[in-house]
């Protein structure tokens, strides 16, 4: 489990429980996007998440899966078989437009997802609050 604390925007108590607020509104399904290697704070694509008017900051977060190198950036594959992906949680606050972006960014076409390099793919992040449904982008292999 990820090891600080962090508040959601929008976050309500139940039964003494903190629950992060998700949206469900389709065809966007949650509001949360988990990312890994270089839209990372700190690293080479983080400026695109770095804008108040587009996400916010949650925290750190981990999913089950594998890293791999796949030349000028991480690949991740979701995996059930131990292993963990270190990555941050921001909310999005337009995502419809936000992923118009990153999915060209990410090289995902969602009209043509067998030419895609990877997929948009809503996973379980582990959180401080507990678990969370978030967008990943998932290598894309046959």
């Amino acid at each position: 489990m990820v090891g600080s604390s962090m508040l959601f925007t929008g976050d309500t108590k139940r039964n003494g429980i903190l629950r992060p607020r998700q949206k469900n509104a389709s065809p966007i399904e949650t509001n949360f996007l988990f990312v890994y290697g270089l839209l990372m704070r700190g690293l080479e694509r983080a400026d695109f998440l770095n804008n108040p008017d587009k996400a916010s900051f949650i925290g750190k977060a981990e999913a089950a899966g594998v890293l791999y190198d796949v030349g000028a950036f991480p690949g991740m594959i979701a995996s059930q078989n131990g292993g963990v992906v270190y990555g941050e949680l921001y909310e999005l606050h337009d995502p419809e437009i936000f992923f118009e972006t990153l999915d060209l960014i990410e090289g995902y076409w969602p009209d043509q997802p067998e030419r895609s390099l990877s997929i948009r793919k809503i996973i379980s992040v582990a959180t401080t609050s507990g678990p969370i449904n978030a967008w990943a982008y998932l290598l894309n292999l046959p």
